[in-house]
């Protein structure tokens, strides 16, 4: 059971409907099983980036990236009499591919080195990467060091971006689903909501549903907020139309 499924096990666990049941059918849809009649699907709701004919999260680039731009920097050498500079990064997808990135990142770590009595205030890197510097108020152990960082793909209008990726959500899992559906009479989509973290308020949920329009397949979706797992948002019900 990963993070989101745990979340929404407890959510599940908390409305006191029956006996919640994790995978009833092993590695096949549903993940949770309630009372013996209600199959639910769990996911996170996360910001996500289309990709060919599909989509990932967000996710998916910006952990590797990260990585990479601290081994990058880690690699820049000692400062010696030279002061540190702090570096902000800001990424903005498509990206090219990781080799290419990792060339890019180093290639810009020499070129400041080379340039340290008068190094550039930023440096592009492909369309995708920008690195700003800013010097640090002391010498560190290296060069260079992360300041902070911006991913130009992320945030946006709270309800634009729920709405945006549970329409993702949905089409993914209503998929998944499909050929099992008949399994059981009730199927639910409950998500652990990455992205509001239950600050929609009445009518921002009112918007969402106005959106969504009628949802075929399940009965109910729920946004669960993972620092609260025992509030949930309905965003679609059945009995609700």
């Amino acid at each position: 059971m990963n993070d989101s499924e745990r979340t929404v096990n407890e959510y599940l666990t908390g409305l006191e409907l029956g006996r919640v049941v994790f995978e009833p059918d092993g590695n096949h849809p549903p993940d949770f099983l309630v009372n013996g009649r209600i199959a639910v699907e769990a996911r996170r709701l996360n910001e996500n980036e289309i990709v060919g004919g599909g989509h990932r999260g967000l996710e998916v680039t910006s952990k590797p990236l990260h990585q990479a731009v601290l081994k990058a920097l880690a690699a820049s050498g000692p400062a010696d009499s030279t002061q540190s500079w702090f570096v902000h990064y800001s990424v903005r997808r498509p990206l090219p591919p990781w080799k290419i990135i990792e060339t890019y990142l180093k290639d810009a770590v020499a070129e400041f080195r080379a340039h340290a009595d008068d190094p550039p205030k930023m440096l592009r890197l492909g369309r995708s990467i920008r690195l700003e510097f800013q010097r640090a108020s002391r010498s560190h152990d290296t060069l260079l060091l992360l300041g902070g960082y911006s991913d130009c793909d992320e945030g946006g209008f709270l309800v634009t971006d729920v709405i945006r990726n549970l329409r993702l959500c949905i089409a993914e899992k209503t998929k998944k689903v499909s050929r099992v559906r008949h399994k059981y009479s009730e199927w639910w989509l409950v998500l652990e909501d990455r992205i509001g973290y239950g600050a929609l308020d009445a009518d921002d949920v009112q918007a969402v549903r106005a959106e969504l329009g009628p949802i075929e397949g399940f009965a109910r979706v729920v946004l669960v907020n993972p620092l609260r797992p025992t509030q949930g948002l309905e965003v679609w019900r059945e009995s609700a139309v």
